[in-house]
């Protein structure tokens, strides 16, 4: 039987973060996009960067400022429990996540490059 993705763990800059269910991500690549001609339609590419958003919960040891766009680009790693690692060197992120009170803090993160590494 096949198994699908269940749990996360994710690393941003050698430490690692405890993260809400419902990471996401898109590995950087290439892109189609559609160029409408007279009566038909031709295929161009483009650069389509990557993508993760996490939902981070801020504890003791750690507080927004770990995300401070500032700090310019990092290493992210995101670890499957079906033995897949993808790590990002050159991560970045936008903005300083709005961190709630009940420890929540959404991050996003730009990707650029990426290693996939499985089990």
């Amino acid at each position: 039987m096949a198994q699908t993705i269940g749990v996360v763990k994710l690393w941003w800059r050698g430490k690692k973060y405890d993260v809400q269910k419902g990471v996401r991500w898109r590995l950087p690549g290439m892109q189609n996009e559609d160029q409408d001609a007279t009566d038909r339609t031709l295929r161009s590419m483009r650069w389509n960067h990557g993508m993760a958003q996490a939902t981070v919960m801020i504890t003791s040891s750690s507080d927004e400022d770990d995300f401070d766009p500032a700090l310019g680009e990092g290493e992210l790693q995101i670890q499957t429990d079906i033995g897949a690692v993808y790590v990002f060197p050159d991560a970045y992120t936008r903005a300083k996540p709005d961190v709630q009170d009940n420890g929540q803090a959404p991050v996003n993160w730009t990707l650029n490059t990426y290693q996939k590494i499985s089990a």
